[in-house]
C-alpha cells in the first residue's frame, strides 16, 4: 500500500477518534477512505484500518490531538453543546403525573428504562408527580410470579438513575377494587363470564362469532362472577371477558380476557385465598384512572393493549390519559431478555442479573456506567417511534464524556514483564498526578527493577521509549537490562505505563471483561484508597469500576 492511502487511513482515523471520545471505529475509517479513494476494495486495505485504528486508540486524546497537529489534520470544533432537551408533547398544559409499571419477576434492563426514564423526566419538567406501580397480578407462573427482590432492586434501580419516585404501590394490594369494577361491569352488560373451551372460543372468535355465554343475562354472569371468586371453578374452566366489537378486524380486540383463575399461585403479598386474577389490560387502565395518570409512556408495542384499556374507559365514561407510544430501544451485543437472562442463569451461562453481559440496569452499573449517560441516551431517542439499536460505541462514548473528567489514572499490567533500568537518577518516592486536568497526586516508591506489559517491551525492542511520567529508557535487542536514556519529552516516543517491581508499592487484580471472563495482573496498590464503586481509569487499558477489596481486588472493565 502507498505511504498516501496511509495517511489519509491516520487522518481518519485521528479525525474520527477526537470526535468520539478518543476511539476511532474500523468501519467509519474505512467508508472514509472508501468514499475517497476510487478503485479501493475494502478487503485490500481492511488490515491496515485496523492496524491504524488500533494504534490510534491505543494513544491518550492528548496525544491524539498532538498527532492531528503534527500531520495537519484539520479537526472539525463543535461550536454548541449537542441539543438533549425533550420535545414537546400533547397536552403538557398543568400537572402532568405519570407512572412507571414494571411486572418484578426480574429486574429492568436498558430498554424499558426509557418508558420510566421519560415518564419521570416529562413529571419533573411540569412540576408533577411520578408513581411507581408494580404491574404484580400475574403469578401464572415461577418465571411470571413476583419476586420480593425484585421489587426492592426496581426501587433501588430508579433511586439510582436519579428518578426517584412520589408514591409506590402494588397492584396485588388493589384486588378488592378490580373486583368492584368488574361487577359493575357484569351488572351493565359490558362484561361477561365465558366457560367455554379455550381452542373452540378461539375459533368462534377467529370466524367472527360471539360464544353463547355472551348472550347470558346480567344475573347469570354475576352468579357465574361469584362462583370464580368462591373456587367453584378451576383454572382455565372460566375467564371473565369484556365485550367488544366481535366482528374487529383485529382478533386481539375481538372480546379481550380481563380476569382469569390462578388457584396455585406462589405470589409473595397475596394469599392463597384470593384465586381471581386481573389481566394486564384492566388492571393497569383502572390503576391509571384512579391515580389520575395524565401521561403514559409505553412501546408502540403495546398499541393494541392501549385501544383495548380505552374500552374500559368508555365504558366507565373516563376520560383516557395522552399516550405517547415509543419505539424499543435495544443495545447491540448485550442480552436484554428477561426470559433469556432467567434461562441462562439457571443453567449457569450467566453468573447472575448483573453478568457484565447483560443490558440491565445492574449489569450497566457494576460496569460502571453511570446514570447521566443512560439519561442522555434515552433523551437523544427521547418520544421517537422507530426502533433504535444502540452501538456500544456511541454508549460508551456518552459514559466516557462522564466519567473521564472525574476518573482518578492508575497503572495496570495485565501481561507483567520484568525489567531492569541502569543508570536512571530518579529513586525513592515519586508523585503522579490522579489525574491531568485536576489537583491530587498518588505516589509510587520506585527502584531499578520495573514490571511493563511484554507486549510494549517486545515490540519496542532496540528502541527508546517512556516509562510515563517518569524517564525515557532504552530498550535492549535481547534480555530486560535497559539502559537510562534521559528525561527530554519527545513528542513521537512511545509512552508505556509501568509499575515499581515491588510487593510493597502493587499486588495482583483480576478484571471481569465484558465476555464474562476475568483478566489479570498486577496494579498499584495506591488504588485501595479508592471507595468500591468508584470509577478509575487504568492508563492505556480502559476504565473500570472498583468492585471489591477484599482478599484479590476485582475490578470491571467499562469500555477504553
Amino acid at each position: 500500500m502507498d505511504e498516501e492511502t496511509e495517511e489519509k487511513i491516520m487522518g481518519y482515523a485521528l479525525r474520527n477518534a477526537i470526535n468520539h471520545c478518543g476511539e476511532a471505529d474500523v468501519n467509519a475509517v474505512l467508508g472514509g477512505i472508501m468514499s475517497e479513494r476510487d478503485g479501493l476494495k475494502p478487503r485490500e486495505i481492511i488490515d491496515t484500518v485496523k492496524k491504524i485504528v488500533s494504534e490510534v486508540n491505543s494513544l491518550s486524546g492528548e496525544e491524539q490531538k498532538e498527532r492531528a497537529e503534527k500531520i495537519g489534520i484539520e479537526l472539525e470544533v463543535e461550536s454548541e453543546e449537542e441539543d438533549d432537551s425533550l420535545p414537546e408533547i400533547p397536552n403538557e398544559e398543568g400537572q402532568v403525573i405519570t407512572r412507571a409499571a414494571p411486572n418484578p419477576n426480574g429486574p429492568f434492563h436498558l430498554g424499558n428504562s426509557r418508558a420510566y426514564i421519560l415518564s419521570y423526566l416529562y413529571a419533573e419538567r411540569n412540576d408533577g408527580r411520578f408513581i411507581l406501580r408494580f404491574d404484580d397480578t400475574n403469578p401464572s407462573s415461577p418465571e411470571k410470579s413476583p419476586k420480593k427482590k425484585f421489587y426492592k432492586w426496581i426501587e433501588e434501580d430508579l433511586e439510582w438513575l436519579g428518578c426517584k419516585p412520589d408514591l409506590v404501590i402494588k397492584s396485588s394490594d388493589r384486588l378488592d377494587v378490580y373486583y368492584e369494577l368488574a361487577y359493575e361491569l357484569l351488572e351493565d352488560g359490558n362484561a361477561y363470564v365465558c366457560t367455554c373451551d379455550s381452542p373452540e372460543w378461539k375459533k368462534m372468535r377467529d370466524r367472527k362469532e360471539g360464544c353463547p355465554c355472551r348472550d347470558l343475562e346480567p344475573e347469570e354472569n354475576i352468579d357465574r362472577w361469584h362462583m370464580m371468586q368462591d373456587g367453584e371453578y378451576e383454572e382455565g374452566e372460566a375467564v371473565l371477558r369484556i365485550k367488544t366489537d366481535i366482528e374487529h378486524k383485529n382478533p386481539a380486540r375481538r372480546d379481550w380476557p380481563a380476569f382469569r383463575i390462578l388457584k396455585d399461585h406462589d405470589h409473595p403479598f397475596v394469599s392463597e385465598d384470593y384465586t381471581v386474577w386481573p389481566l394486564y389490560n384492566f388492571a393497569s387502565a383502572v390503576d391509571d384512572h384512579e391515580l389520575n395518570v395524565t401521561h403514559i409512556f409505553r412501546a408502540k408495542e403495546h398499541s393494541t393493549n392501549t385501544k383495548n384499556q380505552k374500552d374500559l374507559y368508555e365504558y366507565f365514561d373516563w376520560e383516557y390519559p395522552t399516550t405517547i407510544h415509543h419505539g424499543f430501544l435495544s443495545l447491540k451485543g448485550a442480552v436484554l431478555s428477561t426470559s433469556k437472562i432467567r434461562k441462562g442463569i439457571q443453567s449457569g451461562e450467566y453468573a447472575g442479573w448483573d453478568d457484565p453481559r447483560l443490558g440491565t440496569v445492574r449489569a450497566l452499573r457494576r460496569r460502571g456506567f453511570q446514570p447521566e449517560a443512560i439519561e442522555k441516551l434515552i433523551r437523544k431517542y427521547s418520544v421517537k417511534g422507530s426502533n433504535a439499536e444502540v452501538s456500544m460505541q456511541e454508549f460508551t462514548s456518552m459514559n466516557r464524556k462522564v466519567v473521564d473528567p472525574v476518573a482518578s489514572r492508575y497503572f495496570f499490567v495485565s501481561d507483567p514483564a520484568e525489567i531492569k533500568v541502569d543508570g536512571a537518577g530518579k529513586k525513592g518516592g515519586i508523585e503522579l498526578p490522579l489525574h491531568p486536568e485536576k489537583d491530587g497526586t498518588r505516589k509510587l516508591v520506585v527502584g531499578k527493577n520495573f514490571l511493563v506489559e511484554r507486549e510494549d517491551l517486545e515490540s519496542n525492542r532496540g528502541e527508546v521509549i517512556r516509562l510515563k511520567g517518569l524517564y525515557n529508557i532504552e530498550v535492549p535487542e535481547e534480555g530486560e537490562n535497559c539502559k537510562y536514556a534521559g528525561d527530554s519529552i519527545i513528542q513521537d516516543m512511545p509512552k508505556v505505563h509501568w509499575l515499581p517491581d515491588s510487593e510493597e508499592e502493587t499486588m495482583d487484580c483480576e478484571v471481569m471483561m465484558p465476555s464474562g471472563e476475568k483478566t489479570e495482573g498486577k496494579v498499584e496498590r495506591n488504588v485501595l484508597e479508592e471507595k468500591i464503586g468508584s470509577v478509575l481509569q487504568f492508563e492505556r487499558f480502559g476504565f473500570v469500576r472498583v468492585d471489591g477489596k477484599e482478599g484479590l481486588p476485582c475490578f470491571y472493565f467499562a469500555h477504553k
